[in-house]
């Protein structure tokens, strides 16, 4: 592990927020947008009507595309096809990227102090968890990264969605598994859907999280995005897996201490004695 790297887990640990990957650009990790593609124009349904148009789809932000997830998709021969409300792609981290679940480190904050959470998470093309509406894309000068993204897959996911009321279905997670903000720990106490209206004109930022001592595994929380007026256009199933990874406490206040020790006695070293 790199010098930096262990910092950082260190001072996770020790209850200090750090960023393990700074996100640039500013821009959202995820965007909510409807499906503008009617008809497959390629692959093994070409000439077939898109199951997923017309529906809410969440999309990961690629640099200058997006990924579609929670997507419904065909399956089976193209004579005869099965539409299916979820597919192989509607995970977080891909399938096909092979990377592991995201990491769930120590906590930080009134709320999380002492908790396991995706706060501090490091993965790089996945970890950005925030969410906004393709809304906020549009309008941007020529060549900005707000507009290649909103403008790419030949403007599949370019229509606006105004003042469609979109909600977050919470379908299943596994126990132990909570999903909460930076001002509530858990957001579905109440019910399984809650309005993403309010939270989705600063920006929607849900942490993840687990107590302290839940087993090791991989945590999954199963989504759907909602028409709260209007339920043709729900999304597909989309799935969030985690993994508890946090070095115990004591482990890392004794290398942050040792560190500090460390430096002090070099310091001493260097330092000559008055005359």
């Amino acid at each position: 592990m790199k010098k930096n790297q262990l910092l950082s887990v260190t001072l996770i640990a020790m209850g200090i927020s750090v960023s393990a990957h700074a996100h640039e650009g500013g821009l959202a990790g995820y965007y909510i947008g409807i499906d503008g593609t009617n008809t497959f124009t390629s692959g093994t349904y070409n000439g077939l009507a898109n199951p997923n148009a017309g529906n809410l789809t969440l999309l990961l932000n690629h640099g200058n595309h997006y990924h579609g997830i929670g997507a419904y998709s065909y399956s089976g021969p193209a004579a005869a096809p099965t539409a299916n409300d979820t597919n192989g792609n509607n995970r977080v981290p891909e399938i096909s990227s092979l990377d592991a679940p995201l990491a769930l480190n120590w906590g930080s904050g009134s709320l999380y102090s002492g908790k396991l959470t995706s706060q501090n998470n490091s993965s790089e093309d996945y970890g950005n968890l925030t969410f906004a509406r393709v809304d906020s894309l549009a309008g941007h000068e020529t060549g900005s990264e707000e507009q290649i993204l909103f403008n790419s897959s030949n403007n599949r996911w370019s229509t606006l969605l105004g003042n469609t009321a979109i909600g977050l279905q919470l379908i299943s997670a596994t126990t132990g598994l909570f999903v909460g903000d930076h001002q509530t720990a858990n957001l579905f106490a109440n019910g399984d859907t809650i309005s993403l209206d309010s939270f989705l004109d600063d920006g929607f930022a849900p942490i993840f999280w687990t107590a302290a001592n839940v087993p090791a595994g991989t945590y999954t929380a199963e989504f759907r995005l909602v028409g709260l007026n209007d339920a043709s256009i729900n999304s597909g199933r989309f799935y969030f897996d985690f993994a508890p990874v946090a070095v115990p406490v004591p482990a890392a206040a004794w290398l942050f201490g040792s560190g500090l020790l460390g430096l002090l006695g070099l310091k001493r070293k260097a330092t000559p004695l008055s005359a």
